[in-house]
């Protein structure tokens, strides 16, 4: 019989376990996504993308033919808004736990790791497409954009992740807000736009004086503008 690692025998048990039941009542894939966010840290990228495929796959298996429109919140805030925009667009919805769509934005890092960007982009589109109103999964959309230098795009989804934040869990939200804000002013110090760039690296250091990494993109805003100033 062939050699089976540790590894593999976990992964063909945790299969079995998911084969029956409804994923989103089961604990075990909140422990899965534990498990890719350890390989993903490990700098084992590969490996989160496979555990994060189990998660996904036991979602599909179960919900995949729904005539309900599938949404994920992670908030009563964020339910609220999915399940608005449902009566708005007259779809049958419900809102699951946000467990289905981050194994999507998960999947969606470890491919950005492995530099595969359009993989990344593509499969990250399909967290949003369940979670459009979470501000992570934009902001992190807009970073892959920031990547492409599609300054355009990446500036629309960082403000979209700024105006989302509000709805974002409380333990996270200022948190998320920082990190909108912060892509928002790179992208506009990359656009010329050093006085807005600056207003928006304020807004961060407001909020948060310890956001240490606002105050070098303030410092490096400022450098910048009197630089204009002598040419």
């Amino acid at each position: 019989m062939r050699h089976v690692t540790p590894q593999v025998l976990a992964l063909m048990v945790a299969t079995a376990a998911l084969a029956v039941g409804d994923p989103d009542k089961d604990p075990q894939m909140l422990k899965l996504l534990q498990d890719a966010r350890h390989s993903i840290d490990s700098k084992n990228p590969t490996a989160a993308i496979a555990t994060c495929d189990l998660v996904i796959n036991a979602y599909k298996a179960h919900y995949g033919s729904s005539k309900q429109k599938i949404f994920c919140a992670r908030s009563p805030e964020e339910s609220l808004g999915l399940m608005l925009k449902a009566a708005v667009d007259k779809n049958n919805a419900i809102a699951l736990a946000s467990t289905w769509s981050d194994a999507y934005f998960m999947k969606a890092y470890a491919l950005q790791d492995l530099h595969r960007l359009g993989e990344a982009k593509a499969t990250l589109q399909q967290a949003l497409k369940m979670s459009p109103f979470n501000a992570q999964y934009l902001t992190e959309m807009g970073e892959i954009y920031a990547l492409e230098k599609n300054w355009s795009k990446a500036q629309q989804l960082y403000r979209e992740a700024e105006d989302n934040a509000p709805l974002s869990p409380e333990v996270s939200r200022a948190y998320e807000l920082a990190g909108a804000r912060r892509g928002l002013g790179y992208v506009l110090v990359e656009l010329g736009k050093l006085d807005e760039a600056e207003k928006k690296y304020q807004q961060c250091i407001a909020a948060n004086p310890n956001d240490t990494k606002a105050k070098a993109e303030l410092q490096y805003v400022r450098e910048q503008k009197a630089k204009r100033k002598t040419q």
